[in-house]
Parts: structure tokens; sequence; C-alpha cells
């Protein structure tokens, strides 16, 4: 699944103005056959051009044309911080099965829609939520690995982004006024929270023989995600528009991957890129666990949330037959805030953009890709 310029979202509205706008479309890409290893400036002017990923030729391209974006875009009064990208550069990516109900949680997913919109408006950022099943990979596969082609196509609906964030379903933002820029992004950030040199954990705990590189270079990182616990968890990570990235997303959903890992699937995939790619070490920052990852006091995979803390992750909670009052336990002791009142008007009338992205609606037509051409 090839896609072409990569860039975070954006679209920022009025300084000012505090509605619910639709993002610009988008009619441009770069051409270019680089290698994984270089990185995909941002797209630049409204020059329609098109875009070659593989060895093939021109006519294997997609061709990115005029398309309308689905997908829910906030102008914010508050504008991200001066030393960081301007306003919408970065995406927030949430995705969910279309079933009415998750982890026995009431209204869970207007809970969720409430915290990260709330905080895109706070800090400028974009929203996506797409429907996760409508992604499905062939033959019927896990549903954890839909979330690639959601990531693919997230590059693909916001050619301006530089970030794009995806975080679980499970996961409550709990320190609304610590933008992710200041906290894992920005060179103090990343520098704060980075793990280097460190022995990296297995499922299970316990050391996996095998450790986060003793250094990294600020410019070349494109994925960032936390470390510790039962080792890396790819519900909470950030990715960088790069050529790198799209090479790495194409990788990740490798047919002998999803065949190979079914324990803890796209999870494993990525754990196994790491260790055997020593360009995707290059490319990756490793956070301590608390950074992006920390879990409620019950749960065992790692190291347990603390007052101040960014985010809460009730991974595996659903097995729980008690999540539903951890959750509610958790809702309660985040950060006090006061939710926009665009984002109360449509949680109320029932238009809040959950799971509205659907895969393929709303994309420029592909006019000869690999797959058809197979």
């Amino acid at each position: 699944y090839y896609f072409g310029s990569l860039a975070l979202v954006s679209s920022p509205g009025g300084a000012d103005d505090p509605n619910v706008s639709v993002p610009n479309s988008f009619d441009k890409t770069t051409e270019s056959a680089n290698s994984p290893d270089q990185v995909l400036p941002p797209s630049v002017g409204n020059v329609k051009e098109k875009e070659v990923i593989s060895d093939k030729p021109d006519e294997n391209a997609i061709e990115l044309n005029a398309a309308a974006k689905s997908t829910a875009s906030i102008s914010s009064s508050s504008s991200s911080s001066s030393k960081g990208p301007d306003a919408g550069k970065i995406l927030m990516v949430t995705a969910s099965s279309g079933t009415g109900g998750f982890l026995g949680i009431p209204h869970l997913k207007e809970m969720v829609y409430e915290d990260r919109m709330t905080y895109a408006y706070r800090h400028g950022y974009e929203h996506m939520w797409a429907n996760i099943t409508s992604y499905n990979v062939p033959n019927g596969e896990p549903t954890y690995w839909n979330k690639i082609p959601v990531l693919q196509e997230a590059f693909i609906r916001y050619p301006e982004v530089e970030w794009v964030w995806w975080m679980d379903i499970d996961i409550i933002i709990m320190n609304q006024s610590l933008s992710i820029w200041d906290h894992v992004l920005s060179p103090e950030g990343m520098a704060r929270n980075a793990v280097l040199d460190e022995i990296i954990k297995k499922p299970g705990g316990g050391p996996s023989g095998w450790k986060t590189p003793p250094s990294y270079n600020y410019s070349e990182v494109n994925f960032i995600i936390a470390s510790g616990g039962w080792g890396m968890n790819v519900g909470n990570f950030l990715m960088k528009r790069s050529y790198w990235s799209q090479w790495l997303l194409d990788l990740w959903i490798e047919p002998m991957y999803i065949k190979e890992f079914t324990v803890f699937p796209e999870n494993d995939g990525w754990t196994h890129m790491y260790r055997h790619h020593p360009i995707v070490r290059k490319h990756t920052v490793c956070t301590n666990q608390r950074a992006l990852n920390g879990y409620p006091s019950y749960n065992d995979l790692g190291e347990h949330w603390q007052p101040g803390d960014f985010c809460i992750h009730f991974a595996g909670c659903g097995a729980h037959k008690e999540c539903p009052n951890h959750w509610n336990k958790y809702w309660k002791l985040k950060e006090s805030y006061e939710v926009p009142t665009i984002i109360k008007q449509k949680l109320a009338d029932g238009t809040a953009e959950i799971e509205n992205v659907q895969k393929g609606v709303g994309l420029p037509a592909v006019v000869k890709s690999d797959e058809q051409e197979e």
C-alpha cells in the first residue's frame, strides 16, 4: 500500500475562531524514489505533481488529486509552543471497531472524544478518528494489524502534518497542560525522556538480550515509543513524515509478519523490526515508560502512572471485570479542564466525529497500484 507526500495534520483556522472547520483538500505530492533513510520534506505550495515510491515506472504511482477529507479539524485560540511546529502540524489518530461498546465502559468513546478533542483544541493539533474495521487487511487477519493502513492513510489525508501520533482508545490524557511537543518532540523534551544504552525488557519482563542505542541524532528521529515493563508497547507512539516512515509502514504489514506473530500481533511485528534492522533503531528513540505509557496501579505490565504524568494506558483492561471501575477512578484523577463549547455541542447533538473516517472514503482515486496490477 503506497502513499504519497506524507505530512502531518494541518489546516489551521483563524487564530480566534473556535469553530470546527474541514481541512483543505490537497493536490500535490513529490516525485522521488528515495531510500527509507531520507527525510521527506513537507509539501510546499499547490503544485500538482506525482510521487513514485517504488522502483516501478510512473504509471504505477498514486496520483493524489484534490480530495475532501472527512475528518475533524478544530481551529484553536491557543497556538503551539513558539519553538514547536505550527498549529495543525501534529495529527492525533484514534481508531475503534465500530461496535457500540468497548471494555464494558459506558460512554467510553464519548469520554475519549472529549479528552482528545479538548487537548487538540487547546494545543492546535488535528484529530482523526477512524473506523478501524473498515481497514481490514486481507484474509480477515486480527484487527490489531489494521492500525497500519490507518496510519498510511492518515499521512495521505493530512499532507501538511509533520508528526502523526497514534493512541489506542484505552488511553486517557491525564495532563492536558503539557503539549506533546514540549513533552517528547522538542530537543529538550526528547533528551529529558529518552532512554539510552539500556536493556529492553521482553514480554513477561526480564532482559531481552538487546539494548536501546547509546545515542541518537535529533534530526534523524522518525519514531518515538516508550520502553519498559514488558518492552515496547505500540499503543502510543509518534511517527514523523519521512520516506523512512513510509518504508517502515510498508514493511510492518509484511504478510509473513502477520502469519508469524499471533500472540501480540502488530506489537511483535514492531519489536522484530526494531531488533533485527539497524535502520529502524537508528531512527527510533525510546522514552522511559511513564513518559508515554504509564499503567494503572492494578496492572503488572510496567511502571504505574503517577500524578503529573502525561497519560495512562489501560492495556489489557478488557479482560478485567473491574475495568469500568478502574477507568472511572482515573478519569476523576486527571487534570481538570474546560471542555470547549463546540465539543460539548457535538457530543450533545450526535455530530461528534467518532469513527467517521472510513477506509478510502474521500481519498484521491488510485490511478494504478501494484496491488491492482497483481
